[in-house]
C-alpha cells in the first residue's frame, strides 16, 4: 500500500475517532441535562445556557453613529424571561449592547465586555447607565488593540423585586437574597443563584455579536468585568464554549469556602464592613452547611476542576487584583491561583480599593489583548519561597526578562488587615534582576503586626504581571477586629460559620 493511501486511511481514522468523542461529549451533557430528578449543581449553568441557546433572539438595531476610527452601534437585546419559581419582577431582562468596530478589526476574536447599570426603576431612582467602563474607554480599547469590543449593560438587571419581602433589590443585596432563597429550597430553586442569569446574558450577547458580525466571522471572545461582573465573567467561561479567554477583575474569591474561612480569620474571626450585604442574609452564618456547598457547586469557579467543564478553566486568564480590596483579604491568591490549569497571569494593583481598580482596567485590557491576538505568550512569574536561618527567601524568576521590578510592601502593626480605605498604603522598592533572570528577596519578620509584600514586573510593552501577596507572619490570626477609623473601616461581628 503506497504511503499515500495510508496517509488518507488515517485520517479517515481520526476524522471518525474525533467525530465519535465529539457525539459521545455531545450526548454525555444532553443526558447530564435532561436528568431532573437527581440534580448535579455543576450542570446548572451550562445547562440553562443550552436551553436559551435554542430559543429566537430577540433584538433590535436601535442607532450607528462614527466615532474617531470607530463605528458604534447600539442594540437593545433581550436575553432571557427569568424568574424561577416566579418569585422575581421583572422577569424580562433587557440590555443595551453597544459594538465597537474599528476601521481594520482582527477576526475572528472579540471582546465582551460585562458592564454595570440599573434599568428598572426603584421608588425615585431613574436608571443609571453604565460606570464600569465608558464609551471612551471601550473606543479607546478598540483603536489601540484593533479589536471589536461588545459591551453588555445592565447586569444584572435591577432593581428586582423579590415576592417574598416586597424588597427592590441590586448589586450584592440582589446576589445574596439570591442566595438565601437558593439555600433555603436547592433542588426546587437551581436557577435562582443571580450570577445564572448574569452569566447566560452574556452568552445572549455573544449570539448577537456573531448574526451583527458576519463579514468579520467572529466566533471567539474574550470575557471582561469587574467585581460581580467579574465573577460573572469566570462563570461565563464555564457555561461557554466560545470564550477563549479572560480577564476578570477584582473577584479574588475562588476556592471560595476556604476563602470565606480565611477573611473571617483575617479579621479576628469578623468581617469587613463591605461584606454587608451578605451579613445581612446571613450567609456568614451558613458557609459550613451542605446548603451552602451546593451553592458552591455552582458559583465556585474551582469548583469544575473534576467535572467534564475542567478543560474551561485552562483558558488564557488574567486575574487583576486590588491591594487594599474593600472585601477580600489581601492574600486570597494563594487559596487558589497556584491549581487553575493552563496559561494565567496575576496582577495585584498597588495601593487601590474596590472600586480603584477601574483605573488599571483600560491598561490592563490593551496588553493582554494585544499579546493574545498577536500569539505573544503570557510572561510566566515564578515564585518559591524557603526558608534560610530565620527569614523567609522569596526567589521570582521571569520566562521573559522585564523591564522594570518593582517591591510593594505595606505594614499593619495592630491588624492583618490591608485594606486602603484603612489608609494602609504600599511603598515601592525597585529590585535589580541578577544574570539569572530572577529577583531574590527576604520577606520581612515585624515584631508587632504584620506585613505585606508582592513582586511587580513590568514588560516592554507595558504588561504587568506580579506575583501573589505574601503576609508575614503567615501562620498567626488576630483574635480581636481591627481598628475602625472611618465609615469604609468598619468591621461586623463574627456569629461563626455555621455547622455542617
Amino acid at each position: 500500500m503506497s504511503i499515500f493511501f495510508k496517509r488518507i486511511i488515517i485520517t479517515l481514522w481520526l476524522l471518525v475517532a474525533i467525530n465519535t468523542n465529539s457525539y459521545a461529549q455531545s450526548n454525555t451533557k444532553k443526558s447530564l441535562c435532561s436528568n431532573k430528578t437527581d440534580i448535579n449543581f455543576t450542570n446548572v449553568l451550562p445547562c440553562y445556557r443550552e436551553e436559551l441557546a435554542v430559543q429566537p433572539l430577540k433584538y433590535s438595531l436601535l442607532s450607528k453613529e462614527k466615532l474617531p476610527q470607530i463605528e458604534l452601534r447600539h442594540y437593545q437585546l433581550t436575553s432571557q424571561f427569568w424568574s424561577p419559581g416566579n418569585v422575581i419582577l421583572p422577569a424580562e431582562w433587557r440590555h443595551n449592547v453597544d459594538i465597537f468596530i474599528p476601521d481594520h478589526p482582527l477576526s475572528p476574536r472579540a471582546l465582551v465586555v460585562v458592564n454595570n447599570g440599573t434599568n428598572y426603576n426603584s421608588g425615585s431612582e431613574t436608571p443609571i447607565l453604565p460606570t464600569d467602563f465608558s464609551v471612551t474607554t471601550l473606543a479607546t480599547i478598540a483603536r489601540a488593540t484593533n479589536t471589536i469590543i461588545i459591551s453588555i449593560s445592565n447586569i444584572p438587571n435591577q432593581y428586582l423585586v423579590y415576592r417574598d419581602d416586597g424588597t427592590p433589590r441590586k448589586e450584592d443585596d440582589s446576589i445574596a437574597h439570591s442566595w438565601t432563597l437558593f439555600m433555603n429550597k436547592p433542588e426546587k430553586l437551581s436557577l435562582i443563584p443571580l450570577h445564572i442569569p448574569m452569566a447566560t446574558s452574556v452568552s445572549q450577547a455573544m449570539t448577537l455579536a456573531q448574526q451583527e458580525l458576519t463579514p468579520w466571522n467572529i466566533n471567539k471572545f474574550i470575557v471582561s468585568g469587574a467585581s460581580k461582573r467579574g465573577w460573572t465573567t469566570w462563570l461565563s467561561a464555564i457555561a461557554d464554549t466560545r470564550v477563549d479567554a479572560i480577564v476578570p477583575f477584582i473577584i479574588d474569591i475562588l476556592n471560595t469556602h476556604a476563602a470565606f474561612k480565611h477573611i473571617y480569620e483575617s479579621y479576628g474571626k469578623n468581617w469587613p464592613i463591605a461584606f454587608y450585604p451578605y451579613y445581612q442574609e446571613h450567609v456568614d452564618e451558613k458557609v459550613n452547611t451542605p446548603a451552602f456547598a451546593k451553592l458552591m457547586q455552582i458559583e465556585d469557579p474551582l469548583q469544575y476542576l473534576g467535572s467534564i467543564y475542567e478543560s474551561r478553566l485552562a483558558i488564557p486568564k488574567y486575574i487583576v487584583n486590588a491591594s487594599g480590596d474593600d472585601y477580600f483579604a489581601a492574600d486570597n491568591a494563594r487559596l487558589y491561583y497556584d491549581i487553575l490549569p493552563g496559561d494565567k497571569s496575576l496582577r495585584v494593583a498597588p495601593n487601590s480599593d474596590h472600586r480603584g481598580i477601574l483605573n488599571f482596567t483600560e491598561q490592563s485590557l490593551i496588553t493582554f489583548i494585544n499579546r493574545l491576538q498577536q500569539s505573544i505568550p503570557l510572561p510566566k512569574l515564578n515564585s518559591t519561597l524557603h526558608s534560610q536561618q530565620n527569614s523567609q527567601i522569596l526567589t521570582v524568576n521571569f520566562s521573559e526578562k522585564p523591564e522594570k521590578v518593582i517591591r510593594w510592601t505595606a505594614t499593619n502593626p495592630i491588624s492583618r488587615d490591608f485594606r486602603y480605605a484603612c489608609g494602609i498604603r504600599y511603598k515601592a522598592s525597585p529590585l535589580d534582576i541578577n544574570t539569572l533572570q530572577q529577583v531574590e528577596i527576604s520577606l520581612g519578620s515585624p515584631n508587632m503586626g504584620w506585613e505585606a509584600t508582592y513582586i511587580e514586573a513590568t514588560f516592554s510593552d507595558g504588561y504587568v504581571a506580579t506575583t501573589r501577596v505574601y503576609i508575614t507572619p503567615d501562620d498567626k490570626y488576630p483574635e480581636v477586629a481591627p481598628l475602625s477609623s472611618g465609615p469604609t473601616c468598619q468591621t461586623l461581628p463574627g456569629r461563626g460559620l455555621g455547622s455542617k
